[in-house]
């Protein structure tokens, strides 16, 4: 009877033993194992993948084509963009700075993920999984500075260009230092991997990824509306929230009527509840908060109280969509 007892217990350990482990990397079989972030990704998506295949094994990738401060980012530091994510559903995968269902590749099957690292709640439409994957959520600026974080506690050296580019999720998800979600993890890590990078002046980095970030002269309105852009579910409806941060605000809110008839054709094309695209002046710390209809009049009304404007309010401090804008339009349609 005890030897039972002890080869079911050896068993157990030996089946938990091939899970994915975020505290000794050295154990996982990264054979088929793929990082990757939300859908349209931004640079702390795009650079912790990076991140965590170089810590743990694996592949990086991203679901869709880069914005064009990532792509800034990747040539400053001299590295090579992650592969583009297509039709993978036979591997494994981990998941950085996200766990929203809407926000996830359609390829993925939940069963596949092993592993989670994230800086936002747990909240409208989270990833069901079937079994138990590693986690780690922490409420720090950005997921690249938990991933710096996991390197300097397993004891794994960043290279130079990955050191950059880790400071670029940083940089580029705290804003430099101004969002309201700016922790001194994401300070102090900083400044470690700037060290690593060979970069003397982090706030001059981060303002050229600010300047890369702002010109979108270029780039159609349809397409800057889901540069930075997420879905959600609250309350049983779906809503899309977009936002260009920016420091040439006044350039994008001359082309207001443009960005109307996006999101008209938009939230039509993808069936939504609700639909608001946010211009962050982060210059001036600000938002202009853009909205198409009278239903989501009504929920920007309830969500903020700002200076209104024609189809926008002006929010003056308000510059995060996952600590202002999101919770607010969230209360107000789950109120609603």
């Amino acid at each position: 009877m005890k030897r039972r007892y002890l080869a079911v217990l050896l068993s157990m350990i030996s089946a938990s033993s091939m899970a994915f482990d975020l505290t000794t990397p050295q154990v996982n079989n990264t054979d088929n194992l793929v990082w990757t972030g939300h859908l349209s990704p931004d640079t702390d998506t795009v650079t912790s993948a990076i991140a965590a295949a170089h810590i743990y094994g694996g592949t990086a990738a991203v679901p869709e084509d880069i914005n064009p401060e990532s792509h800034f980012v990747l040539e400053h530091c001299q590295t090579t963009a992650p592969k583009l994510l297509k039709d993978v559903s036979a591997q494994q995968f981990g998941l950085v700075d996200f766990n929203q269902q809407t926000q996830l590749h359609s390829s993925i099957d939940a069963k596949n993920i092993v592993a989670i690292v994230d800086h936002h709640a747990i909240g409208g439409n989270p990833v069901n999984m079937t079994q138990v994957a590693a986690i780690d959520i922490r409420p720090w600026g950005s997921a690249a500075t938990i991933l710096a974080n996991h390197a300097e506690t397993l004891g794994i050296d960043l290279p130079a260009n990955i050191a950059c580019t880790t400071l670029g999720g940083i940089l580029s998800d705290t804003m430099v230092f101004r969002s309201p979600t700016t922790t001194q993890y994401d300070r102090s890590y900083a400044e470690k991997l700037a060290k690593l990078a060979g970069i003397k002046d982090i706030n001059a980095f981060g303002e050229k990824m600010l300047e890369a970030k702002s010109d979108l002269s270029h780039v159609s309105a349809a397409d800057i509306l889901t540069l930075d852009y997420k879905n959600f579910a609250y309350g049983g409806k779906k809503v899309g929230i977009g936002v260009a941060e920016t420091i040439t605000a006044q350039q994008l809110l001359d082309r207001k009527s443009e960005f109307i008839a996006a999101m008209k054709a938009y939230k039509k094309e993808a069936g939504l509840d609700h639909l608001f695209f946010s211009v962050i002046d982060t210059k001036h710390k600000r938002a202009n908060l853009l909205w198409i209809d009278s239903a989501d009049q009504k929920i920007a009304s309830a969500a903020f109280k700002g200076q209104s404007q024609e189809k926008w309010l002006i929010l003056e401090g308000v510059t995060s969509r996952k600590r202002q804008i999101g919770p607010a339009i969230q209360k107000a349609v789950e109120a609603n």
